[in-house]
């Protein structure tokens, strides 16, 4: 009786994981592709030149982009950890423009640092989120 639950078991196991590639598989062929929620938010760095800045994230990965106090929109990319803190690298025209580092604070306001690739210059920033 033991062997055939563990058959069962093995089975069950088989069916989801040849079900699960067979989708994954399906899905690849139609061109599915995921639509992760974009978190857009927006305010000020060194306390009076404003930006924005929009993400998605999946799992531990941050991806979307920045809108810098000049009006130029720039890449950014980076990880987020547990407890919301997250480092992001920010590309402009392809090269590194600067490096953020902070964490989403309690009520969805980012709070942080911007610094230049060399982090010989850095100012703070703090974003709230938007709607719409």
């Amino acid at each position: 009786m033991k062997w055939l639950a563990g058959i069962l078991i093995v089975a069950v196991m088989t069916a989801h994981l040849i079900l699960g590639r067979n989708m994954n598989m399906y899905e690849q062929q139609l061109g599915y592709e995921k639509n992760l929620p974009t978190t857009s938010y927006e305010g000020t760095i060194n306390g009076k030149y404003s930006f924005r800045m929009a993400f998605t994230r999946e799992d531990n990965m941050l991806s979307g982009t920045l809108i810098n106090t000049y009006k130029k929109e720039n890449e950014i990319f980076g990880t987020i950890d547990d407890e919301d803190s997250f480092v992001l690298t920010e590309y402009e025209d392809g090269q590194k423009a600067g490096v953020l580092e902070g964490r989403i604070v309690q009520g969805g306001g980012i709070r942080g640092t911007w610094s230049t690739p060399d982090g010989k210059k850095w100012f703070s920033f703090f974003l709230v989120k938007t709607t719409g």
